[in-house]
């Protein structure tokens, strides 16, 4: 079935690289982004103004942020970036990769001009436990907000911070999907909904 097809998306997944994770859910998380990007009607270039583009950060400490791929509709550009993506092991600060991802994916980081489509929905999808550093959060969230940002977190695992989760999803309990680990991220009750929810 064809997904995003109606309206023009662009997701930028933002996947937690700190220790806690652990790097086997972190490759669980990343194929889980690629499977996305293979069940959406992808953009068929930068100018379609309908389907869907993907971006992946991947963060960690505050210093620590990896833009994997920019916003593109390239399946092949994605897989290859995937390929080689390593894992940073290292602390977490969520704000801080929020800033970078909005300085970086949505915005042009040399003149700040919109990269994101004007007319296409911007969507940020964090994969996170929550537990994170909380510096530069309400900043990250006033950023998100500025720029149209519809939250969707998807948190893994029993111990999470619901305090943040709901920060991220911009107070939208619905916008949280609470899967109790990394494997459930290939179940297709999860996934379905998922796409659903992201369309």
């Amino acid at each position: 079935m064809a997904q995003c097809t109606q309206r023009p998306v662009d997701i930028v997944f933002l996947l937690d690289g700190s220790e806690r994770i652990g790097e086997q859910n972190f490759h669980r998380a990343h194929r889980f982004v690629e499977e996305v990007a293979r069940q959406l009607t992808l953009a068929r270039s930068n100018g379609d103004n309908m389907n869907a583009r993907i971006a992946l950060l991947q963060y960690g400490s505050e210093r620590d942020q990896d833009v994997v791929f920019p916003l593109t509709y390239n399946l092949t550009e994605i897989s290859n970036a995937l390929a080689q993506i390593k894992y940073l092991d290292s602390s977490s600060n969520i704000g801080s990769a929020i800033i970078h991802a909005v300085n970086n994916i949505v915005l042009s980081p040399g003149d700040g001009q919109r990269l994101a489509r004007r007319n296409a929905e911007l969507s940020f999808v964090f994969i996170t436990d929550g537990i994170t550093g909380s510096k530069n959060l309400e900043e990250a969230i006033n950023s998100m907000k500025k720029q149209d940002v519809m939250p969707t977190v998807v948190a893994l695992g029993s111990d999470v911070d619901m305090d943040v989760l709901m920060k991220l999803g911009l107070g939208d309990r619905a916008a949280i999907f609470r899967e109790k680990d990394y494997d459930s991220l290939s179940q297709p009750s999860f996934f379905d909904r998922f796409i659903r929810w992201i369309c």
